[in-house]
């Protein structure tokens, strides 16, 4: 059996186990790998040659900058630029668009994502505006932005480091700017006039504390021995408790959670398992003289402040139990609430693992904001409040923050030095003036960096088992007949439909030597095509799992898998149109 038909096999296999989304992707990227060294495909001498790639590198250091502008007071920044004005709803839509755009151009989709949600949730709270409506949007704004400059996403780094592998140099910092600016200014407009209204909204706008109405969170209460419930049946609680309040289940010694028959009634000594809104779970602890299992809460309720806060795609807690999240926490954080979108709970809180999108109810100790803030941070967490985000912790560490990152970029652009030693110097100054402490490394996405690094070497033997070139001459077959402009249309079609199911650095380094290959295939520079990948790699908008901001709007703005295709289809026809002009007109 030839390597081109292993590796063809294996490849896709792992696009299959991609879309299946059962298994972690860098997982699932680092088994492939594997299973090619073993095949002898790829030398075992170059399996861990991606870890050194100039892409991950700069990759890992972008995630690292991403952080240190974040902990240097950026989102205070933006809070009071935006938090404090008066804006009608079109003009808060545009204003938030375009500042998500230009985030995300600078630093990570996610990071951008992070800082302008608590906002957007805070204002659509007070303007009582339903927030469904602008959170997909900014989700598709914070991708949109990363098409605009060489460091924006993971699929530009890609691919100009590719060309630079194939040419004498990749592209250019802002080279992306031509065609991103463009398509990030078309589809802003469009979501904001037109767009937002084809969301399905399924919901009353929330109202009291809480920013977002996650009505069903999950809770442990233990029935205490005068417990005025004892003997009740779950109907009388019910009619007692209110309509928003119900009992799911009962904790057994084994620890998971059985069904409750309508004829049960209630026991002294037994936790119930009980869906209800977090401002109403004091009301049911007082009422029913309940309690929280010492287990779950471990300190008294007058000493704790509630918050509501969003486990992020790069948490650590993901895959996670409590004992983990205990342990890090130091008891200073202490888990009251669980509330997951769409899904049953089998088992009590202490040994349910966490999955990204989980929003989680906290009780929090007497800390200070900062603290607070950089124990939320450290757990890869998104607060779900603007609590963590009205001051600016230091106005000169975020001046000089902001001057070494022009700085570097500076570098890049001019080609006075490399993407990875410019920002590594970046990196080295940020730790000098401390807006990222010695626990950096710690910030990385490390799942996006295995996944990468596991991908390259598998993109490399796609050329040196002669698989691209034989997908490219059997294309080109095809294509000889077409025009530029076609040829390009297929191309970027492919890697639209490609990224909404896989990862976008999965599918950069997929299709970057393929295009190529179809390229040189037809006597056409590599550049067009090359950058065709580039921006559908970043078009992202059909699913909630074609990208992490998607994922993480999934829940808070209640919505379902195939919303997002509504305004991601007319999205993607507007690319379509205004991209291959612009790249025609610009690399050709």
């Amino acid at each position: 059996m030839s390597d081109q038909y292993l590796l063809s096999l294996t490849l896709i296999a792992l696009l299959g186990l991609f879309v299946w989304g059962k298994v972690r992707y860098d997982a699932l990227a680092v088994g492939a790998l594997f299973v090619l060294v073993v095949l002898d495909i790829i030398p075992a001498n170059q399996a861990f040659a991606g870890f050194a790639h100039p892409a991950v590198i700069t990759v890992a250091l972008v995630l690292i900058i991403s952080q240190g502008l974040s902990n240097s007071g950026i989102a205070g920044l933006v809070g009071k630029l935006i938090g404090g004005r008066e804006f009608t709803e079109i003009q808060f839509m545009v204003a938030l668009l375009f500042i998500a755009a230009l985030l995300s151009s600078f630093i990570n989709n996610i990071g951008a994502l992070a800082i302008l949600l608590p906002i957007t949730l805070n204002i659509c709270q007070k303007m009582e505006w339903h927030p469904s409506k602008f959170l997909m949007p900014l989700a598709f704004a914070c991708i949109l932005g990363g098409m605009n400059t060489a460091i924006g996403t993971p699929p530009n780094i890609i691919i100009s480091e590719y060309k630079a592998t194939i040419s004498n140099a990749g592209f250019n910092f802002f080279d992306f700017s031509y065609v991103g600016l463009v398509i990030t200014i078309i589809c802003i407009l469009f979501i904001a006039l037109i767009g937002n209204k084809l969301i399905f909204l399924r919901k009353e706008i929330p109202s009291g504390e809480h920013l977002i109405d996650l009505k069903g969170y999950l809770f442990e209460v233990l029935v205490n021995e005068e417990s005025s419930s004892i003997g009740m049946t779950l109907y009388a609680f019910k009619k007692q408790a209110g309509e928003d309040t119900e009992i799911l289940g009962i904790v057994s010694e084994s620890g998971s959670v059985k069904k409750v028959q309508n004829n049960m009634r209630i026991k002294a000594g037994q936790i119930l398992v009980i869906k209800t809104p977090p401002d109403e779970i004091g009301n049911i602890l007082d009422i029913f003289d309940f309690s929280i299992p010492k287990e779950l809460h471990s300190f008294d309720d007058d000493d704790l402040e509630e918050i509501e806060v969003m486990i992020t795609p790069g948490s650590r807690l993901i895959g996670r139990k409590y004992e983990f999240f205990l342990k890090l926490a130091f008891e200073e954080l202490n888990l009251l609430g669980l509330w997951r979108k769409g899904s049953k709970y089998r088992t009590r809180l202490t040994r349910e693992t966490f999955r990204a999108g989980d929003v989680l109810l906290l009780g929090v100790r007497d800390l200070a904001e900062e603290d607070v803030s950089n124990k939320i941070k450290h757990l890869g967490l998104m607060p779900l409040r603007q609590r963590e985000l009205q001051t600016i912790p230091s106005r000169s560490r975020l001046l000089k923050g902001i001057v070494f990152f022009l700085l570097s970029i500076f570098l890049v652009s001019f080609n006075y030095l490399s993407a990875a030693i410019a920002f590594l110097l970046c990196v080295l100054a940020f730790a000098r003036i401390k807006i990222i402490d010695s626990d950096f490394y710690r910030k990385i996405d490390w799942p996006i960096i295995v996944m990468l690094a596991a991908m390259i070497p598998i993109g490399t033997a796609l050329q040196t088992t002669g698989v691209s070139d034989l997908i490219a001459t059997s294309i080109s077959q095809y294509a000889s007949d077409l025009s530029l402009f076609w040829i390009l249309l297929i191309i970027l079609i492919v890697t639209m439909v490609t990224t909404d199911i896989i990862n976008n650095a999965a599918t950069a380094v997929i299709m970057a030597p393929i295009s190529t290959g179809i390229a040189m295939e037809l006597g056409y520079a590599v550049e067009p095509f090359l950058m065709v990948v580039a921006v559908g790699a970043s078009c992202a908008f059909l699913t909630p799992i074609g990208h992490q901001c998607n994922t993480v709007v999934m829940g808070p703005g209640n919505y379902k898998f195939t919303d997002y295709w509504r305004m991601g289809l007319p999205m993607d026809i507007l690319i379509i149109l205004a991209s291959i002009p612009m790249i025609l007109f610009v690399w050709t």
